[in-house]
């Protein structure tokens, strides 16, 4: 089987942008699909990926590990590890596809039955008062979710102070305050604080019982995650920017956070995703990905983290668009905030085509 060449798929979403999937053909007649990190600007992914399309013509795409192996072994941009994340989930959908298994069994079989989800409601609120993230925070556990995640504090670039965040202090509180004490609060800080900043608002924060304190300062400082890790008292999750298994490294051997959260559109794929994950078990870490994007990138998050024995939960972009189950057949199922793990070959899901010609934007 060779690869003859690629086709590209794009649905305009919301505000945030669009959702990118790619499709990798063969001579065989099986397609593969996976997909971008995209969002509002994503151009340069797409030059990429065509770039890498048109080197792997003529290649068989069941041979993953050394296609990937091939194109790591020299320095790659950020763009071009974009471009291969989604590229390598389209091969494993393929392998899959061929061998007529789940992509999870490739990997060495599923270890749960079902994958535990939280909703990220911060991309879907646009209301972003107290009130507004309450309001979607419960629909979000009324759907069935028992975990719930958002970026409250707009507008804070390098606090040094919890003064500077109270407005997002008081939506977390009144998130809290909605969802009850039993469901699972999650707050991304997209690196908005110092050192000083972080420990501050970790200690207001303190009685509304997180679950994780997501990137509260910027990651490319070591002696500052260390330094808010062991000083806010708080569990920190983090590392959705870092790349190959190499740049993870530094995270273990420091142990720089409690809960990484490497994000499958980033890291190289599905495969790397996995080592990633085998990497952090074997250091006593867990897994939580992240990817807030559409339903081929949840797809291969399930399949990855069936077959991860250290995995905890799994990034779901909650309440963007109505018509996100019929975007793909079969329709992706969540019910109380999990995805069942499922033995269709392949990745398990197609474009709706229908619903991809209803929003589709030309890339």
């Amino acid at each position: 089987m060779k690869i003859t060449g690629i086709e590209l798929d794009a649905v305009h979403v919301n505000h945030r942008g669009d959702w990118v999937f790619v499709h990798v053909l063969t001579d065989g007649g099986i397609r593969g699909i996976g997909e971008m990190r995209s969002g509002s600007n994503y151009a340069a992914q797409l030059a990429a990926f065509r770039d890498l399309g048109e080197a792997a013509k003529g290649c068989d795409p069941r041979r993953i590990e050394a296609f990937v192996s091939r194109y790591t072994s020299t320095e790659r941009t950020k763009v071009e590890l974009f471009a291969l994340s989604a590229f390598e989930q389209a091969l494993w959908d393929i392998l899959g596809k061929s061998l007529n298994v789940p992509v999870h069994a490739l990997l060495g079989g599923a270890c749960r039955d079902e994958i535990r989800l939280y909703a990220n409601i911060n991309r879907a609120t646009t209301d972003r008062s107290p009130e507004g993230f309450a309001r979607n925070a419960a629909a979000a556990v009324a759907e069935g979710f028992d975990a719930v995640k958002l970026d409250p504090f707009d507008g804070v670039r390098g606090a040094d102070n919890a003064r500077d965040a109270a407005r997002g202090i008081a939506c977390m509180r009144a998130v809290r305050e909605v969802i009850g004490p039993e469901v699972d609060l999650l707050v991304d800080c997209h690196s908005k604080f110092t050192v000083r900043g972080a420990i501050e608002v970790a200690d207001a924060l303190r009685d509304v019982n997180l679950f994780w304190f997501e990137q509260p300062t910027p990651e490319a400082s070591l002696d500052n995650c260390l330094a808010v890790k062991e000083g806010c008292g708080l569990t920190i999750a983090g590392g959705e920017q870092r790349g190959l298994r190499r740049d993870w490294v530094e995270v273990v051997e420091n142990l720089s956070m409690h809960i990484p959260m490497p994000d499958v559109t980033v890291v190289g794929g599905i495969g790397e995703l996995k080592k990633i994950g085998d990497l952090l078990h074997a250091w006593g870490l867990p897994t939580a990905p992240h990817g807030p994007f559409g339903p081929v990138v949840i797809a291969a998050g399930v399949h990855a983290m069936a077959s991860l024995p250290g995995f905890l939960i799994l990034e779901y972009g909650w309440g963007e668009i109505p018509w996100r189950k019929d975007l793909t057949i079969p329709g992706e199922e969540v019910v109380n905030g999990r995805i069942r793990i499922n033995d269709r070959p392949g990745l398990g899901v197609e474009l709706n085509p229908d619903m991809v010609e209803k929003h589709r934007v030309q890339v």
